[in-house]
C-alpha cells in the first residue's frame, strides 16, 4: 500500500487480466478496504482466530485472481495456507492437535520443494543452466562475489545445486535426525535468493512456516526465551469437525494430481506454458517478447492498435509471451469497435537466450479464440 501497488496494480489500469470473467473490478476504496481487511485479518490470525484466517484468505485471493499479469507461486500457496488454518483445528495453543494436523502442513511446505525440484529437471535448467546463465551476470557488479557470476560454471553450479536442494528438502525436514543440520542449508539458500532475484517475500514465507517441521518443544524453548512462553499444554485434544478430516486428505491428493496435468499436453511446457500455473514451477523462464496487435474491418482493411493506450508497462510485457493473455487483450480490443472486426497478432519471443522466433500464428483470428483446456493450437510449434 505505501508503495502504491494497490493503484498502479488493481485501480488504475484501463483492464486486467481476471482468472475467471465474472470476478468483479474494485473501486479503489473497495481495493484498500480489501488491503486494510487483509492487515486486520492477518492480526487476528496471530491472535489464533480461524474466522479470521477465513477472511483473509477471501480477500487475499480475491486480489490474486483480479489479473493473472500479476501471479506468482507464493501467492497461490499463501492462499493455500491461509485456508488451512481457516478449516484445520490448530487454533488454541494449550490443546494438542491432532497428528493429521501438523501432517497436512508439513506436507504442503514439502510438496512445494519436491515439485519445485522436479520442475527443474528440464534440458534448459540442466544441460543450459538457463535462465540462470542469463539473470546471475547481471549482479556482477557485485563486491567479492561479482566476478564470479560472470563465469557459466556458476551458472552450473548455482543450477545443479538449485536442483539438488529441491528435492532433498522435504525428506531432510522430515527427518528427526537431518532437519537440525539442513535448516541451515535452508536459511542459506533462501537469503541468497532474495539477495539475487526479485521473488518477493517467497523466501520469508518458506523461512518462518518450515519451523512447522520442528517439534512442539522446541517451539516451546523458543517462545520462552523472546519473553513470550506458550500456553501450558493440557491433555484435552482439539475437536475438528467430522469430515474435515476426509476432505484434508482428498485436497491433498488433489494438490499431488493437479500440478502434473501439463503432462496430457505435447510440445514445449515452457513455450506454450498449458497448465503452467500452480504447478509449483519457480524460476524457469526469461521470456522476452514483441507484440503487435491488428484490427481488421469487414473491408480487409488493418490498423495497428497502440497497446500503451490500454496496457501498463507489466501487462504489455506480459501480453508479448503468455497465450492465454493474449487471447484476453484480443477479446478486449474487439469488444471496443461497434462493427464486428477481427483481431490478429504478430508476436515474436525468445525462450531462455534463444534466437527470437514467431509465437502466435499471425493468420488466426484471436478474439473468437475461447480460453480453454484445450490444446493451444494458434501457439507455433516450438
Amino acid at each position: 500500500m505505501l508503495y502504491g501497488w494497490v493503484d498502479c496494480q488493481i485501480v488504475d489500469p484501463l483492464l486486467t487480466f481476471p482468472f475467471v470473467d465474472w470476478l468483479p473490478r474494485p473501486n479503489r476504496a473497495f481495493a484498500y478496504l480489501t488491503f486494510f481487511t487483509m492487515i486486520v485479518s492477518g492480526i487476528t490470525v496471530i491472535r489464533g482466530s480461524r474466522v479470521g484466517a477465513f477472511v483473509f484468505f477471501l480477500a487475499f485471493t480475491y486480489i490474486e485472481l483480479l489479473d493473472k499479469s500479476n501471479y506468482l507461486n507464493h501467492y497461490y500457496f499463501v492462499s493455500i495456507i491461509a485456508l488451512m488454518l481457516a478449516v484445520l483445528p490448530g487454533n488454541d495453543a494449550s490443546k494438542k492437535v491432532p497428528r493429521y494436523v501438523l501432517f497436512t502442513l508439513r506436507f504442503l511446505f514439502a510438496l512445494v520443494y519436491f515439485y519445485a525440484g522436479v520442475a527443474k529437471l528440464n534440458y534448459d535448467w540442466i544441460f543450459e543452466a538457463q535462465p540462470l546463465s542469463i539473470w546471475l551476470p547481471q549482479h556482477s557488479s557485485l563486491p567479492i562475489i561479482g566476478k564470479l557470476f560472470t563465469y557459466r560454471e556458476t551458472a552450473y553450479a548455482f543450477s545443479w545445486a538449485g536442483a539438488l536442494f529441491d528435492l532433498s528438502a522435504p525428506f531432510f525436514m522430515f527427518s528427526n535426525k537431518w532437519r537440525k543440520y539442513f535448516y541451515p542449508i535452508l536459511i542459506s539458500f533462501h537469503v541468497i535468493t532474495w539477495m539475487l532475484f526479485p521473488i518477493g517475500v517467497f523466501p520469508w514465507v518458506m523461512l518462518t512456516c518450515t519451523t512447522v517441521f520442528f517439534p512442539a518443544e522446541t517451539h516451546r524453548k523458543l517462545w520462552s526465551k523472546v519473553g513470550a512462553p506458550l500456553k501450558k499444554l493440557t491433555d484435552e485434544a482439539q475437536n475438528s469437525w467430522g469430515v474435515v478430516k476426509p476432505a484434508i486428505y482428498a485436497f491433498l491428493v488433489f494438490q499431488i494430481v493437479f500440478p502434473m496435468r501439463y503432462l496430457a499436453y505435447s510440445g514445449n511446457l515452457l513455450w506454450h506454458e498449458t497448465c503452467y500455473r500452480f504447478g509449483w514451477r519457480v524460476m524457469l523462464i526469461e521470456k522476452s517478447g514483441w507484440a503487435r496487435f491488428y484490427v481488421e474491418n469487414q473491408q480487409g482493411q488493418r490498423e495497428e492498435v497502440d497497446l500503451k493506450k490500454y496496457l501498463t508497462p507489466n501487462q504489455e510485457k506480459m501480453i508479448s509471451t503468455q497465450p492465454d493473455l493474449i487471447l484476453q487483450f484480443a477479446d478486449f480490443i474487439a469488444d471496443q469497435y461497434e462493427e464486428e472486426v477481427g483481431v490478429y497478432a504478430e508476436v515474436y519471443v525468445s525462450l531462455n537466450g534463444r534466437r527470437s522466433r514467431i509465437f502466435i500464428d499471425p493468420n488466426r483470428e484471436l478474439s473468437t479464440i475461447e480460453d480453454t483446456w484445450a490444446p493451444r493450437d494458434y501457439v507455433m510449434p516450438f
